[in-house]
């Protein structure tokens, strides 16, 4: 029994290393806080040079300043544009839950109103003004927060970097 601790102490060693040097994309404006970025196995969507339509593919690497996707081999000065919603960001996790919650809950919140008034109460549905604020407020400031997120990245600007980060 000791004899198989001692293999696997060993084996996670050998593998240690494997799991801490993972390289992953950094897509980010000059002088702003906000990153977006790209590790192995995410979907990459993106528009090179002179070409106006977006190829959609899987990352499986990085090198030096080579993006290594499952069908394609890209330096980073051939990409123009990248679709960064399908990208991890340090934007707040509360904004992204509430961009999608926020529509729910206010169609939701409608329609509890109308259930109480029309079938619990029986009474001629009318639409308060009151729930009906609060519903358009939740809703519009959802899909708000889904419009003011960032969808493309553009490259070829003069403040908008992208290197690669390997540990």
């Amino acid at each position: 029994m000791i004899r198989l601790r001692h293999i696997f102490v060993v084996l996670l060693i050998f593998f240690a290393h494997e799991t801490f040097s993972q390289s992953y994309l950094v897509l980010r404006k000059q002088g702003a806080k906000r990153r977006f970025e790209f590790f192995p196995g995410d979907q990459f969507i993106y528009k090179m040079k002179g070409i106006d339509t977006f190829f959609k593919d899987r990352v499986a690497d990085f090198a030096d300043s080579t993006i290594i996707l499952e069908n394609n081999i890209l330096h980073l000065t051939q990409i123009d544009e990248i679709d960064v919603r399908n990208a991890d960001s340090n934007r707040s996790d509360f904004l992204r839950y509430m961009e999608g919650y926020l529509p729910t809950i206010g169609y939701g919140y409608f329609a509890i109103d109308f259930i109480n008034v029309a079938i619990v109460e029986q009474e001629n549905y009318s639409i308060d003004n009151g729930v009906a604020i609060t519903s358009a407020a939740m809703v519009g400031t959802g899909y708000g927060l889904r419009l003011m997120r960032r969808k493309i990245f553009k490259l070829y600007k003069e403040k908008n970097q992208a290197y690669i980060v390997g540990l």
